[in-house]
């Protein structure tokens, strides 16, 4: 009985605490939930990122020769001051000095050959060229008379010494021929070679530089008959013998003296009027040719040789470029790893270079988070600290180019960022330690809270916004950039002087 009484206890006990914490709960629940409350406020706001990094130099190069050679100076040592366009260090260039003079004399031969085409020749030169004719048409009507006077004794003098009536109509040879046939054809022959000596004599009364052609053609075919005339009668008597002819010996060898002198006398004449003739005919060639103008496939081809020459010009240049180590920009020497004497084979000498690093112009380079790379853009200004010289000393800079790759760093990625200085300062030093602040969006007098205030559910973001009954009701809004410093901006959904919710602490 007394277990009973002691278990009734118990139970009712607890109905009783159930009673008076249900009743609690009823009661809690009739009165709003108190909240941290703040002001919605209109300021200015900007979103910034914080990053870290180093200074490096704007430029900096290792240089090194790209032609074989060797080295004839170093005009460096590590440590000096250069300015871009110095010479650092130069190869032996005598060598290639020597084929470029060449080929810049080829090359102005080459232009001046062309411009003689383009442009015809000059009066002056066509003067030369017209006396040059002139000198050679004289010539030329000198050569031909002579040539009549050697063939006219060669025929009359010599070979008709063998003929009776030999300048007449009806010549006849005196000697013995092998038959009928050859004495009829030698005499006509002679007939033919008087009346050449005729059309010769008067051709050449009346000639001048103007009727040279025909005057030519006579000699020519004057000279040719007389030359097959004398061959046939050295033929005849060469044919003659004691026996035959009735003749001595000193006689037939005296006639043969006579056709052979005539004969020779011929080859001197022609020979003579063929050297004249070839020299006149070049003369008037080359005065044609300078009337003419240039044909066009003359220029083409003498503009193939000019080509040709500036192409050698530039290797040449190249060459000799390549033979120099120059300073690119502004800087100082960091190291140089050469000496004059040696021989320095590119691809081979790798050790073989001089190190240059720009002397006043620096960059800074940071490496910015994935989730903060899309909020910054080039231009965006910032505000730079040296752990060297405290927080309190800002040298102002902007972003100058964010690279596009992605640099994976201990397994998380970030993109490389270099900003440039906006002034120079003799305080900045390669690879000193940058603390910087980078300002990527700004917003001047607009509404709003404390980022802690907002909450996000569903991808929607809202406030707990007190209202005029002093209940805290859920209101939507839309929010713009978030600054460092704990506050987001609204871009609608609230006024300013509103009383949000704050939830938690936040320090920045």
């Amino acid at each position: 009985m007394h277990k009973h009484k002691h278990q009734n206890k118990i139970i009712g006990g607890v109905i009783l605490v159930a009673i008076l914490v249900s009743l609690m709960i009823y009661i809690l629940s009739r009165h709003a939930p108190t909240y941290d409350t703040s002001v919605v406020t209109r300021q200015d706001i900007s979103s910034t990122v914080r990053v870290t990094g180093m200074v490096v130099p704007e430029d900096s190069s290792s240089l090194s020769f790209s032609s074989q050679g060797k080295i004839r100076v170093v005009n460096v040592h590590e440590g000096d001051v250069v300015h871009k366009g110095d010479i650092l260090a130069s190869l032996d260039t005598s060598t290639i000095q020597a084929q470029l003079d060449g080929a810049l004399a080829d090359e102005e031969a080459a232009e001046a050959g062309l411009n003689k085409l383009e442009n015809g020749a000059r009066p002056e030169e066509v003067a030369l060229y017209s006396q040059k004719y002139n000198d050679a048409s004289t010539a030329l009507i000198v050569a031909m008379n002579n040539a009549l006077q050697q063939t006219s004794d060669a025929i009359t003098n010599k070979a008709d010494s063998l003929f009776n009536n030999g300048n007449s109509v009806n010549p006849i040879i005196n000697i013995h021929t092998q038959s009928g046939t050859e004495q009829y054809n030698i005499d006509q022959e002679r007939v033919v070679i008087s009346d050449k000596l005729n059309v010769w004599k008067n051709a050449l009364s009346s000639v001048s530089t103007t009727s040279l052609d025909n005057t030519i053609s006579i000699t020519q075919s004057t000279l040719l008959a007389a030359q097959t005339f004398l061959t046939d009668l050295n033929t005849i008597v060469n044919n003659l013998s004691p026996g035959n002819s009735g003749l001595t010996q000193n006689t037939i060898s005296a006639d043969l003296a006579i056709s052979n002198g005539a004969e020779q006398e011929i080859t001197s004449a022609a020979n003579s009027f063929s050297t004249a003739n070839a020299a006149w005919s070049g003369a008037r060639d080359s005065l044609s040719l300078e009337n003419a103008g240039s044909r066009s496939e003359d220029i083409a081809a003498q503009s193939a040789v000019l080509a040709k020459a500036q192409a050698e010009v530039e290797a040449y240049q190249s060459a000799l470029s390549q033979s120099y180590i120059i300073a690119p920009f502004d800087g100082t020497i960091t190291a140089v790893n050469m000496d004059a004497g040696e021989v320095v084979v590119p691809g081979l000498s790798a050790s073989e270079n001089i190190n240059i690093i720009s002397t006043n112009t620096f960059k800074i380079e940071v490496y910015v988070p994935e989730n903060a790379i899309g909020t910054m853009s080039v231009g965006n200004s910032a505000e730079v600290t040296f752990d060297a010289y405290g927080s309190g000393t800002i040298f102002p800079a902007h972003v100058f180019l964010i690279n596009p790759a992605e640099t994976v760093q201990n397994g998380v990625s970030s993109y490389k960022v270099i900003l440039h200085f906006d002034q120079t300062d003799n305080r900045i030093r390669s690879g000193l330690t940058v603390n910087t602040v980078i300002t990527t969006a700004t917003s001047s007098n607009t509404i709003t809270v404390l980022t802690r205030s907002i909450i996000t559910k569903n991808n929607q973001k809202f406030v707990l916004l007190k209202n005029s009954g002093g209940n805290f009701i859920e209101q939507p809004i839309t929010t713009g950039i978030t600054s460092s410093n704990g506050y987001t901006e609204i871009l609608s959904g609230l006024n300013e002087n509103d009383v949000v919710a704050s939830f938690g602490s936040q320090n920045y």
